[in-house]
């Protein structure tokens, strides 16, 4: 990948640093029903307990290290993949290359997809 002026490196950060915020919300938003399923006693603070210990050792896992391991380059195609980010929010100087990339992950992932489907 080619070297991006300090404008578009800053912009490339903020978008990974949004598609972060956006795939963890969504994961929030799940555990979240869990704590209003306890409030109206339709689970008990055990299943609470075990939700929160799984988010934490599960999504929540994930996402950190998936963003903090990959450099915001590398998380571009996939939040664009994912549809965490618009194509329309990404700098011109990137748009082309991460659609290129976002296109083969959509295409491997739909290859993928149909030999489990034939397999099953």
């Amino acid at each position: 990948m080619q070297q991006f002026s300090k404008e578009v490196s800053k912009k490339i950060r903020e978008l990974s640093n949004r598609a972060y915020e956006r795939e963890l919300r969504q994961e929030m938003e799940k555990l979240a029903e869990q704590f209003i399923l306890w409030q109206n006693n339709q689970i008990d603070i055990w299943d609470l307990e075990e939700t929160v210990h799984k988010f934490h050792n599960g999504p929540a896992k994930e996402l950190y290290q998936r963003y903090t391991m990959l450099s915001p380059v590398e998380v571009l195609p996939y939040a664009l993949f994912k549809n965490l980010i618009a194509y329309e929010e990404l700098p011109d100087a990137v748009a082309d290359e991460m659609k290129m990339i976002a296109s083969n992950l959509y295409e491997h992932n739909r290859v993928e997809q149909e030999y489990y489907d034939e397999t099953e």
